[in-house]
């Protein structure tokens, strides 16, 4: 009996020696590319022996890790390692490891401003604005200047666009998204000096309501615009005088262009209904 006892003991020895030899192996899914501004990412590593992981990232100043979550830091990249130590019944596994990648995809947004001037100043000096920060950053991390295409000066009235280039931008942790502006050409409101021998521009009645009569001592060609700088009438190679009904036109102010041999003038005047 107390043989049979004995042996069936000796049997059992290599039973718990293998089980304290049970192999355990860590599971670590990829990591996706994460980009700035993704303040965080958990981890999800697992064991085939239901043990924790522990996770240690080779450049925490690209992403540090505490406990199973990830803090992005900056653009680049860091390798993540998983590691289970073991216990009395595991041994400790092979490490495991995923590349981390902090791409950076987030984007600043550079406006150019919108910008009005008289017909015939100069081109005005652009502006821009940047939105889209992340972590409270402002513009203090952007160094560098977005280059704006040049535009001709004597503009004919209407609308230009003001268009805007990344030039020498630069920022650590973002893109550039451009936005171009506008440019709009309003007639001068200034009132032209006539020198002795300049031929003479009339423009009546002012205010005006049903007609307008424009005189001017030569040939001419007129055109009307709104406040916006848009056409609302042209007519080409008229003789001294012309008479234009008002009746399309609603109360406001107008700009009554004529262009002759030479000379140009602009005449502010008033429509009311």
């Amino acid at each position: 009996m107390k043989l049979r006892i004995f042996l069936a003991v000796l049997l059992m020895i290599p039973v718990i020696e293998n089980q304290a030899q049970i192999t355990q192996v860590i599971h670590f899914p990829d990591i996706p590319v994460l980009g700035y501004g993704d303040n965080s990412y958990t981890l999800n590593a697992t064991t085939s022996s239901g043990l924790a992981v522990r996770y240690v990232s080779t450049d925490a100043n690209v992403a540090s890790v505490s406990g199973n979550v990830v803090t992005v830091k900056k653009s680049g990249f860091t390798i993540i390692r998983a590691f289970q130590e073991g216990n009395s019944s595991y041994p400790a596994a092979e490490p495991a490891a995923q590349l981390l990648v902090v791409t950076p995809k987030a984007t600043l947004t550079v406006t150019a401003a919108d910008k009005t001037i008289d017909s015939g100043m100069p081109t005005p000096v652009f502006t821009y604005s940047i939105t889209g920060f992340k972590k409270g950053e402002t513009t203090t991390v952007v160094s560098g200047l977005p280059a704006f295409q040049p535009i001709e000066s004597n503009l004919l009235p209407g609308t230009y666009p003001i268009v805007i280039n990344k030039g020498t931008l630069a920022a650590l942790n973002y893109d550039f998204h451009l936005i171009d502006g506008k440019l709009t050409v309003v007639p001068s409101t200034s009132t032209p000096v006539i020198n002795a021998g300049d031929t003479v521009l009339k423009v009546f009645p002012n205010p005006a309501s049903d007609f307008l009569f424009i005189n001017y001592d030569n040939t001419f060609d007129v055109s009307v615009f709104d406040v916006y700088g848009r056409e609302m009438i042209r007519l080409n190679d008229v003789s001294n005088e012309v008479k234009l009904s008002m009746d399309d036109f609603d109360s406001g102010f107008y700009f009554v262009k004529i262009d002759s041999t030479n000379h140009v003038e602009i005449r502010k005047v008033l429509i009311k209904k």
